[in-house]
């Protein structure tokens, strides 16, 4: 008898469950992503997860708007001026966050992150995307510059693979005599140029200068020695002609071609790249930390959280959009670093896979020991800060000004 009634109980339970289910509304949620492009690293891994999504949570019907990078930002600054942003959306972190948070744009997501959902998420990755206490933001990766060696270059032309300022000079000097463009460099898209000039200044200032000059703490300043020797540094680079004469009018994807075509031996930029070489390619190219100059600095990268997504404060769905955006966080997550797209930023069994791209194995592992990772100069500055470092590193790339004028245009920004 009691077992009778024990399955007339389950039973009971499961039809009020489906009935639950059923009668649950369908809710549409409209979505932006900036992986508009075939060839962006991430583009695949977050259709994947998108259909993962579906699958999972058949009620909730997502509208998925694409922009490539630049042109989401800005019409996502566009469209938070009229409150009309997508239920979910990606966004940077840092900074242009903050500009965010600060208009009323975005909703923290402190009552929703569970005890579970945190002890998923890797350590330490919210620090960025954290204001006055409030979350405002889920990391799907962990970010990093590295420099990308072609070794079969290295190999043909005999040189060794840069472990300091000094050893770099003479590959860039080696390469040049020998007809080869020693760097790739899309200056034209301006923060390529950045993600040389901001590594290069970490490496000769360390985090702690470079930290509290881009979030504009007290005391900070760019009137520094250490300041002028990074940029003098990268001043020396092109004068020695490390970049494409044209780099200065190059995009990006302009800058890459020659790169996966096997002409340029070095590229500084970040993880993701990684996920665009071709499996031919991620047998020749090792991911290597930026050369040390002397200052004790050499493990110290720039990345950490650097982008993840959000949700809108005046979201019509807050519960069903958080759900969106937690499940797309984590899933991307793990989908990115299969796919050889990103560093995993949530907690995840690798084991089973046999065939991960290990370009991006070697930048797992070489960053599981950092001593610090920093956003980005022109992510965790904001507004025309932000503009100004990227117009103030053009021009140094161009030859218009000094690097002595570049630490005295960068120095007005705390007036």
């Amino acid at each position: 008898m009691k077992k009778i009634v024990a399955l007339v109980l389950a039973l009971m339970m499961v039809m009020s469950l489906t009935a639950a289910l059923a009668e649950q509304e369908t809710v549409t949620l409209k979505v932006s992503s900036i992986w508009s492009a075939e060839t962006e690293a991430n583009r695949a891994p977050f259709l994947k997860t998108l259909e993962e999504f579906e699958a999972a949570y058949p009620n909730i019907k997502l509208e998925v708007e694409w922009f490539e990078a630049n042109a989401w930002k800005e019409t996502g600054e566009t469209l938070a001026l009229s409150d009309s942003l997508p239920d979910v959306f990606y966004w940077n972190a840092g900074g242009v966050l903050w500009n965010l948070v600060g208009s009323g744009d975005i909703l923290a997501l402190n009552d929703y992150l569970t005890d579970d959902i945190m002890a998923r998420m890797e350590p330490g990755l919210l620090v960025d995307m954290t204001f006055d206490g409030k979350v405002y933001q889920l990391p799907y990766t962990k970010a990093a510059s590295m420099l990308y060696c072609n070794t079969e270059l290295f190999d043909k032309y005999g040189v060794k693979i840069p472990e300091t300022w000094d050893e770099l000079i003479a590959a860039v000097k080696t390469f040049r005599e020998a007809g080869v463009t020693p760097m790739a460099l899309g200056g034209g898209d301006q923060w390529p140029t950045n993600m040389y000039t901001d590594i290069i200044a970490l490496r000769f200032a360390g985090d702690e200068a470079c930290r509290a000059a881009y979030y504009k703490t007290e005391g900070a300043t760019f009137m520094t020695q250490d300041w002028l020797d990074g940029m003098a540094a990268f001043k020396q680079l092109i004068d020695l002609g490390a970049f494409p004469e044209d780099a200065a009018s190059l995009t990006r994807d302009e800058s890459e071609v020659p790169y996966f075509a096997g002409e340029i031996p070095m590229y500084v930029h970040g993880q993701w790249f990684s996920g665009s070489l071709s499996p031919e390619m991620q047998q020749k190219v090792v991911a290597v930390k930026f050369p040390a100059v002397g200052k004790g600095y050499d493990n110290q990268y720039m990345g950490g959280a650097a982008e993840g997504f959000c949700v809108s404060s005046y979201t019509e769905h807050p519960d069903e959009a958080f759900v969106a955006a937690q499940f797309f966080a984590e899933n991307l997550s793990k989908n990115g670093y299969i796919a050889g797209a990103g560093l995993p930023a949530w907690k995840y069994d690798f084991s089973e896979y046999t065939d991960l791209n290990p370009v991006m194995a070697m930048i797992k592992e070489a960053t599981s020991t950092a001593d610090s990772m920093l956003l980005w100069g022109n992510t965790a500055l904001t507004g025309e800060d932000a503009t100004l470092i990227g117009d103030t590193v053009y021009d140094v790339l161009t030859g218009e000004i000094t690097p002595e004028q570049w630490c005295e245009d960068m120095e007005t920004i705390f007036e």
